[in-house]
Formats: C-alpha cells, sequence, structure tokens
C-alpha cells in the first residue's frame, strides 16, 4: 500500500513500458545523465514530478532490463529492475513451446550470500525460455555484475523487479533468482498481466521465498448489464503447461479498484473471446490507466496526471488492433445469435417431439382399450 500510494508502482510500470527499450528509453544510456520524467498524483489534485536516473542496461532485442535510481530529492529511494515488454511476434511461440528447465536457480553467477553452498539442491522449474534469456542476461550481457555492484553501491535502496507481460514474467523470475543470490537485499517484484513461467512446485517455492513482495497484478473488466460477470486478460492463463503464482490481484480498468481473483488457476483457450479480452486488457495503455487511478484511489486525487501515450506509437498498429477487437466482437456476437437460434429450433423441436409422443401414447391407449372390448366381445360370443 505504502508503494502505492508514494507513486513506487506507477512509477515502475512507467519505466517497463514508456521508457523500456522497445520506446522511449530505447536512445537512452547509462552514463548520459539520462533521467525519465514522471508524473505522479498527489494529495490535492497537484501532480509532482519525479525524474529516476538511469543506471544501467543489459540485454538485447527479445529480453532488456533496465536499472534505475529512484528521485532521491523526491524521498525515492528504490532501484527500479524494469524488464521491457514483448517486442516479436515469434516470441509467442517461443513461450508457447518452452518445456520446464527443473533448476533455474543459475547457481553459477555468484557465490550466494546467504550459505558458502550457494543455492545447490534449490530446484526452481522454470520456463526453458525464460531460463535461457536470463541466464545470459544475468552472464554474458552483465546483469549480475551490473546490479550487484548498484545494489552494494546503495545497501538502503530497495529493489523493485517490474514489467508487463513477458517482462512481467521476466521480472517476477528474475527478482527470485536475485533474492536466492543476495539475501541481504530488499527484493519486491511487481508485475502486470504476465504469462505462466513455472510449474506447481515452483509457485509453492515462489510463494515461500517471496510471499507478499511479489504482487501480481491482471487487469480485468465487468460489464455493464445488471447481472455480468468479471472478467480478465487471458495471456495470464497461458500457457497451459504451467501454473499461474499465488495470490494475483485484479484490477479493475476503468476505476483502479482491486478485487480477489475468483479463478486464478483457470487455463485459457484460443477462441475470438481471448482475442477479444487480450486486445482489451492485455497492453500497456489500458495498464497504465488502472494504474493511474488505482494511485489516485490512494492518494485520493482524481485526474491529477494524464496517461502517458504517445509511447504506444504507430496509430496503424492501434488501428489493427481495434480492427481485431472489433472483429473479436462480432465474431462473439454472431455466435451468441447463432446459439440463441439453434436453442430456440431445439427447443420447438422438443415441443413437437413431445406433443407427437403425447399423441402417440395417446392412439396406443385407445388401441389398447379397442382391443380389450373386442377380446371381451369374442368370449362373450362364444358363451
Amino acid at each position: 500500500q505504502s508503494l502505492l500510494e508514494r507513486g513506487q508502482v506507477l512509477t515502475a510500470l512507467l519505466l517497463s513500458t514508456s521508457f523500456s527499450e522497445k520506446y522511449k528509453g530505447r536512445r537512452m544510456y547509462p552514463g548520459a545523465d539520462d533521467t525519465a520524467e514522471v508524473w505522479l498524483p498527489c494529495p490535492g489534485g497537484v501532480p509532482r514530478t519525479t525524474r529516476p536516473k538511469l543506471l544501467h542496461r543489459s540485454g538485447n532485442k527479445e529480453a532488456v532490463a533496465y536499472v534505475w535510481l529512484g528521485d532521491e530529492s523526491d524521498g525515492d529511494r528504490t532501484l527500479y529492475v524494469a524488464f521491457s515488454p514483448m517486442r516479436y511476434r515469434t516470441q509467442f511461440c517461443k513461450i508457447y513451446c518452452a518445456s520446464v528447465v527443473e533448476d533455474g536457480a543459475v547457481d553459477e553467477l555468484a557465490p550466494s550470500t546467504s550459505s558458502p553452498g550457494g543455492t545447490h539442491g534449490i530446484s526452481l522449474p522454470i520456463s526453458s525460455y525464460v531460463h535461457f534469456k536470463l541466464r545470459r542476461m544475468w552472464g554474458k550481457q552483465g546483469l549480475w555484475q551490473g546490479l550487484s555492484s548498484i545494489a552494494d553501491r546503495y545497501p538502503k535502496h530497495r529493489l523493485v523487479f517490474a514489467g508487463i507481460s513477458h517482462g512481467a514474467a521476466l521480472a517476477q523470475a528474475a527478482a527470485l533468482q536475485f533474492r536466492l543470490r543476495k539475501r541481504s537485499a530488499e527484493v519486491f517484484a511487481v508485475a502486470w498481466n504476465a504469462y505462466r513461467w513455472t510449474n506447481q512446485d515452483g509457485r509453492d517455492f515462489v510463494w515461500q521465498e517471496m510471499g507478499d513482495r511479489l504482487l501480481c497484478f491482471v487487469l480485468s473488466r465487468r460489464g455493464p448489464e445488471p447481472h455480468a460477470t468479471r472478467y480478465w486478460d487471458t495471456v495470464t492463463g497461458f500457457p497451459s503447461n504451467f501454473a499461474a503464482l499465488r495470490n494475483p490481484v485484479l484490477m479493475d480498468a476503468d476505476t483502479g479498484e482491486f478485487f480477489q481473483h475468483t479463478a486464478p488457476n483457470r487455463i485459457s483457450t484460443f477462441g475470438a473471446v481471448a482475442l477479444m479480452r487480450m486486445f482489451e486488457l492485455h497492453f500497456a495503455k489500458a495498464a497504465i490507466s488502472a494504474t493511474k487511478k488505482a494511485t489516485e484511489l490512494a492518494v485520493g486525487s482524481i485526474g491529477a496526471a494524464d496517461v502517458d501515450g504517445e509511447f504506444f506509437g504507430k496509430p496503424l498498429v492501434e488501428r489493427f488492433q481495434e480492427k481485431v477487437l472489433n472483429t473479436s466482437e462480432q465474431a462473439l456476437q454472431a455466435g451468441e445469435h447463432i446459439r440463441r437460434a439453434a436453442s430456440a429450433e431445439l427447443d420447438q423441436a422438443f415441443q413437437r417431439f413431445s406433443a407427437a409422443s403425447g399423441d402417440l401414447r395417446a392412439r396406443r391407449s385407445v388401441i389398447s382399450r379397442l382391443g380389450s372390448t373386442r377380446e371381451e366381445e369374442v368370449q362373450a360370443g362364444e358363451a
């Protein structure tokens, strides 16, 4: 709650989206005094500005992490480890087809600060795709060396790993791996709409190590109809061979309110409905809008900061997403119409069948009575 009220949650989301390698942060580098200007809601309706400073960047294309130093003049003693969202559509297939790596603790990076034996004996099941990307980032691409040295330089700062979608899964797994390697650090993770990356054993281990320091947001919405039910981003139920992490929180996309997730283990299936809900709730623009409203509710300020939407960039892409969303909704409505029509025809057929069955039973009864009468007449004639 304190991270939400002070704006660290919204800052973490903006750094992992608007200022990620995919958008504004692509041409930002450490040592160039590059800072991100973030507007945060405050009590009284007057927004405040915080300016995190870029200290380190690691990775390339499919997996990128930036390390930001919170604005100390604003009282923000936080190191943000922001992972960029998915960049290529081909990554979807890699995520979907990934197998399980039974030991994803990345023990060879450095000796653990908690025990001389490192993480030997710890089993961390993890998606092979996520494991490969993080293993490369921690080692060859310098994330471990850079982040651990920064954490040593700022020992009183908390570390907040953050991301959305693909970046969310990387942030969750990386936060756990870093905590296993550096027990002295105060590690948190905030994720939006993460896909699944571990199995049930891994889920229990994540909860054991991170507990409520790992916050999993899932964007959701409830229709305007009186008896409408709440639905959520379908990407969080994918891939089917992995398990959802414990205690996810539904965030209303329209109000920023929080709700308990009623079916966190439900597996998503492909179809028009799943596609429509993904385009409606999965991407950064919806997440920023909802998180901004959640922050405003927490501090008691409405309309204090505008959503930064310019980086979502290409109007053609937005028009394509809108077209897919409309097409999916039309397909859903057509399917519902067909279902209702088929149901009505089935009811009529059942009624006709019931009427025919009743008529047949009546005819059989009449025939049976006539047969009995005829038999009685024959017996009477013989007598």
